[in-house]
């Protein structure tokens, strides 16, 4: 707008000063229904001068009007960022006292402004999970916009995974321990949910595929882990006696690590199944 302005005036005063340098200033006549007015050139210059900066001004207000619009939205949201990040700081806070009623509504209300939304959400799951509040759960889960923004993702995956396990929706949870397992197979929370998951399942041989990264991740206490380690061989033992043939289970038990084979429990509970001793 500005530059159609000077072009304008650097052609009105073309015209003003192109006249008076010839010594013909000239005349403009300008006539309308019966109005009828004459003036020298260089007066109706300044007439278009005024008129244009006149139309100026007004397209300057305007545009700072409207412009405020934006500036008051921005205003706004700095408010809003600021009054939710106070909300979520506050809900952390009873969350440590243990008044989780409180921290719930507290991220509720945070949960209304986008800049803490999903994380109120994935925050306020967790606690309902951890209280067995199903269905407040899957309600916050169902309130993140999807797709789930990706710094939230892994976050979003384990809390849907432990309310799939909770409802014992296993074949949905089967599908998001196998993408977790993919993208994070050294994770300790995503280990222990898999762990959860295939014990619930009587899946036996995947717990064992996973044990050594349990052991190298110290998911649980080294007792508890080869605790742990017993049983799901036991079980897989078991598993297998009323499955396979006497020579499958002989080559599965084969392809064990030393440390199993040299189990004394474990190899007589083979040993039992077979029907003889085995070296």
């Amino acid at each position: 707008m500005l530059r159609i302005l000077i072009i304008i005036m650097v052609l009105m005063i073309g015209i003003i000063v192109g006249p008076m340098l010839s010594g013909h200033q000239g005349m403009v006549l300008i006539q309308m229904q019966g109005y009828r007015i004459t003036m020298s050139v260089t007066t109706f210059v300044i007439v278009e001068i005024v008129l244009f900066s006149i139309v100026y001004f007004i397209y300057t207000v305007l545009k700072a009007i409207f412009n405020s619009h934006s500036i008051l939205s921005e205003w706004l949201d700095y408010g809003s960022s600021k009054k939710a990040t106070k909300r979520f700081e506050a809900a952390q806070l009873s969350l440590l006292e243990g008044d989780t009623n409180k921290a719930i509504k507290l991220l509720d209300k945070s949960a209304r402004f986008k800049n803490n939304r999903t994380l109120s959400h994935l925050q306020a799951a967790q606690i309902e999970i951890d209280h067995n509040h199903l269905e407040q759960a899957s309600s916050h889960i169902q309130q993140i916009n999807q797709p789930c923004p990706s710094e939230y993702q892994f976050a979003f995956s384990l809390i849907q995974l432990k309310l799939q396990l909770k409802l014992q929706q296993y074949e949905s949870a089967y599908e998001n321990v196998e993408k977790l397992l993919d993208k994070q197979p050294r994770n300790p929370e995503v280990l222990r949910l898999a762990y959860q998951f295939f014990t619930e399942t009587r899946n036996f041989q995947e717990i064992i595929e996973l044990l050594p990264a349990m052991f190298k991740t110290e998911i649980y206490p080294a007792d508890q882990l080869t605790q742990i380690e017993h049983q799901v061989y036991a079980a897989r033992i078991n598993q297998l006696a009323g499955s396979v043939t006497p020579v499958e289970l002989l080559a599965w038990w084969n392809e064990q690590p030393k440390t199993i084979r040299r189990n004394n429990d474990l190899k007589g509970q083979v040993e039992v199944y077979l029907g003889h001793q085995i070296k």
